[in-house]
């Protein structure tokens, strides 16, 4: 089946059913179709097996040992945002490595959530409160020492509020790993990416007021 299609029916199938690991493998997918999904979905497996049951060896083995690591040099590499690219190359951007983190907890009965933060990615320990930052090497922090980093990162004097620190819900990561793209394939006129993101985008009746602007994405490819 085409990714795209596959994707669609993905986002819009019944919630319990939602599987953000494939999510993001498809996203990669509808931009290769040579990528076998199921081998993304087996890599994450095998990066789960060389992990404890904990988010501290969760974090430190992917991010810590830099298996992982976010890639600031390229950060606009769309290869960034394809699950199976972060996977393979091992360099990813920050909502990126936080859905490995949150999906390698996942298969360890860890619950890894991610927080969206204006800017930034990072993932929380749902039980200690404690947060830790893929893209940087995994550092850890508490509530209050996020904040810091976080005005740090984003030159802001504005310290994060409790609800900037909740978990982001699945549906919204893939979107914003959405947004990204177009972002990147906006700027780079890159009209054939874009078609694709015109597709995947579609799928979220959210985006509705979107339409036209999908349309004219996709007119060069009807």
């Amino acid at each position: 089946m085409d990714p795209a299609v596959r994707f669609g029916e993905l986002i819009n199938g019944p919630h319990d059913e939602f599987s953000l690991d494939l999510a993001a493998a498809l996203i990669g997918a509808s931009f290769d179709p040579t990528v076998d999904t199921d081998a993304v979905l087996a890599d994450l497996d095998g990066l789960a097996a060389r992990c404890a049951p904990s988010f501290d060896s969760i974090i430190g083995t992917l991010f810590g040992t830099g298996m992982l690591q976010g890639n600031g040099r390229e950060y606009a590499d769309p290869r960034n945002s394809y699950l199976h690219e972060v996977l393979g190359r091992g360099l990813g951007i920050p909502i990126t490595l936080s859905v490995v983190a949150i999906e390698v907890g996942r298969r360890l009965g860890v619950t890894v959530v991610g927080i969206g933060l204006p800017g930034h990615f990072v993932v929380g320990d749902h039980h200690s409160r404690h947060f830790a930052d893929p893209f940087n090497g995994g550092v850890q922090y508490d509530e209050s020492g996020l904040s810091n980093a976080w005005q740090r990162i984003a030159d802001s004097p504005v310290p994060l509020s409790a609800e900037m620190l909740t978990a982001t819900p699945q549906r919204l990561i893939v979107l914003r790993m959405l947004n990204n793209l177009m972002n990147t394939f906006v700027h780079r006129s890159d009209e054939r990416a874009l078609a694709t993101v015109a597709r995947l985008r579609g799928a979220f009746h959210e985006l509705e007021h979107e339409y036209a602007l999908h349309a004219r994405w996709l007119r060069h490819w009807n």
